[in-house]
């Protein structure tokens, strides 16, 4: 009989006497079967797939054959129906019963566990007990997590909680996965805050750790907060504040305020002063405030020097507002923003039009307008680069390296084993010392250090390369994000 289903496919059924044994056979003609398949299902029926145009007396010779070979096979040759079928694992407290079906489909044991915490094992066939004991042993720490899962003690996968900044309530979302590995904290461009968190971390651990990072939170989602005030300063110098202990020192009557930061990885104390001339102690996670305190105080008048009593004038403050103006390329750049569906830019000539989600907070926006214009410089940047490189790197013998850009604080170029890069904020320098920056880090690729031959090779290319160092290093500051 012919299927109504698929026409390259016809179906016929085949009585045979065998032995003295009627045998039924369904078979299935395919235009894409190259050989006979036999599928027994009982002494007595078996299915078999054959090519097109096969014939009735091929097809039942290759039947009796089959048959017959099946009927004489030694039975050890015939795979043992495996009996072990199931036990208990114990894993930290749990004992956890599994069980184990056979399925011949896989090729190498599998494991499943359900969402009502049934622990399956599925076995090919050729796994003994031991095997399957051995592999369980392997999966030990995914079968706690899997299994913990199911259970009615542990936390739930999602959790709504506030949190209370400048008295007021913040909603946000806890999602914990086995994927988790730590607990992490995201503020969306929306001002949606989200936790992450492993999947046996507990509540209270959880809203702790928000709590501690309420400083961070408020300017993201546009909450203010008033300013922490120093109070009464311990014998030491040491205030509680919300991102750890922090001091003062004085020179001179004046007042210089510092933040403490404890590094594991720090051997020594350290003082940091950024551009913003704020200061920072870098100390290892064992030194005390006291110690602390008395390194600052034997450094008072270089702290001063750095601070107050810097000639440099402080960097440039960005707003990222619509309307603000960016050197670029001894040219200058306008940002206009608008607010839209998604995040985007588009540069129409001397003006950068960007898109901003029109569901980001104040900060957010800020933030993301931050991210356009680094990306634009990186792009061209490149861009403009690319024929210095292709320049120098001819007249030195060097080979074009991979170009890089990244938002450097302390350095204008840097050169790998692999490529070199270049920070983004040479976008607003004059196109000469961008030329400089390439010229010094492709030199750098024939003598890696700062030596008298290094020196030499780049004055050999640019004799003015001291007028364009200097340059540098006055107006870099100036060139901000």
């Amino acid at each position: 009989m012919q299927s109504t289903f698929d026409p390259e496919i016809s179906i016929e059924k085949i009585l045979l006497q065998m032995n003295g044994k009627a045998i039924q056979v369904l078979v299935s003609y395919r235009k894409d079967q190259n050989e006979i398949q036999y599928s027994p299902v009982s002494d007595t029926r078996i299915i078999i797939q054959a090519p097109y145009g096969l014939s009735k007396e091929e097809l039942r010779k290759g039947v009796q054959n089959y048959l017959t070979w099946k009927g004489t096979k030694p039975a050890g040759t015939q795979k043992p129906t495996p009996s072990f079928t199931g036990g208990t694992i114990h894993i930290r407290g749990y004992d956890i019963p599994y069980s184990v079906v056979l399925n011949p489909r896989r090729k190498t044991l599998y494991l499943s566990i359900y969402p009502d915490g049934r622990v399956e094992v599925e076995n090919p066939g050729n796994a003994t007990e031991e095997d399957i004991k051995r592999f369980l042993t392997s999966e030990k720490e995914w079968i706690y997590r899997e299994y913990y899962c199911t259970r009615p003690d542990c936390p739930p996968s999602r959790e709504e909680h506030t949190v209370q900044i400048n008295e007021k309530p913040i909603p946000y979302q806890i999602s914990r996965s086995t994927r988790n590995k730590r607990i992490t904290l995201k503020v969306h461009g929306n001002g949606t805050i989200e936790v992450s968190a492993p999947y046996n971390a507990p509540t209270d651990t959880i809203t702790a750790f928000v709590e501690s990072r309420k400083s961070w939170i408020a300017p993201k989602i546009g909450v203010q907060v008033p300013e922490i005030q120093q109070g009464s300063i311990l014998q030491g110098g040491s205030a509680n504040t919300a991102g750890g202990d922090a001091g003062h020192v004085t020179w001179e009557g004046h007042t210089i305020p510092y933040t403490i930061k404890r590094n594991p990885r720090a051997k020594r104390t350290t003082i940091k002063v950024n551009r913003d001339r704020e200061v920072c102690v870098v100390s290892p996670p064992h030194g005390s405030v006291t110690h602390i305190h008395a390194f600052m105080t034997q450094n008072a008048e270089w702290v001063y020097t750095h601070t107050i009593g810097s000639v440099r004038p402080l960097p440039l403050k960005r707003t990222y507002e619509d309307g603000e103006v960016f050197p670029f390329l001894d040219e200058s750049i306008t940002i206009r923003i608008k607010r839209g569906y998604e995040l985007s830019y588009s540069r129409q000539g001397d003006e950068l039009l960007i898109t901003v989600p029109a569901d980001f907070t104040d900060y957010n926006s800020k933030m993301a307008v931050k991210q356009v214009v680094s990306a634009f410089f990186a792009e061209q940047l490149s861009l403009f680069a690319l024929p210095y490189f292709t320049r120098y790197g001819a007249l030195l013998n060097v080979p074009i390296p991979q170009i890089k850009t990244r938002d450097q604080k302390t350095k204008w170029g840097a050169c790998t084993s692999k490529s070199i890069i270049l920070n983004l904020r040479l976008c607003m320098a004059p196109q000469r010392i961008i030329e400089y920056v390439v010229l010094h880090e492709l030199a750098h690729k024939i003598h890696p250090d700062h030596s008298p031959r290094f020196w030499n090779t780049v004055e050999r290319m640019m004799p003015d390369y001291r007028e364009r160092r200097e340059y540098l290093k006055k107006h870099g500051h100036e060139w901000v994000l």
